[in-house]
């Protein structure tokens, strides 16, 4: 059985996951005329991660203190890997199908979720960082 709190966390990990995916696809279509569908997706990246850190650390996770060098660099490689996953599932959506960028790019963002979650809460939001 769940314990309530993994619950809940997996509750509002989604939810930021939905809030991140919406800005990240808002950014790719802002970005899409002028960058194209490569340029808009690798633009609107950075100031997704960044969103994506602070919701989770403050609200998924409470991860109140100050953000140590380790749990920083634990989640930037946590993020090339993301990075990684999202990008060749982006590459498939755009060039086998008929889906607009901007929408692929929140699908190839559901593609890496599960193991976002996984390694944040194992990782890098651990409860020794919340002290």
């Amino acid at each position: 059985m769940f314990k309530q709190e993994l619950v809940f966390q997996v509750a509002r990990f989604a939810l930021v996951g939905g809030t991140v995916t919406a800005a990240f696809m808002g950014l790719n279509k802002l970005f899409g005329p002028k960058l194209g569908k490569n340029g808009a997706f690798f633009a609107a990246y950075p100031p997704a991660v960044a969103l994506h850190f602070c919701l989770n650390k403050w609200w998924t996770f409470g991860s109140e203190g100050a953000t140590t060098a380790q749990q920083g660099f634990h989640y930037l490689l946590l993020m090339l890997v993301a990075f990684v996953i999202q990008w060749g599932a982006f590459q498939l959506l755009t060039r086998f199908t008929r889906m607009r960028p901007w929408l692929a790019s929140g699908a190839a963002t559901a593609a890496q979720m599960v193991i976002a979650f996984l390694a944040m809460r194992a990782w890098i939001f651990t409860s020794d960082w919340h002290n």
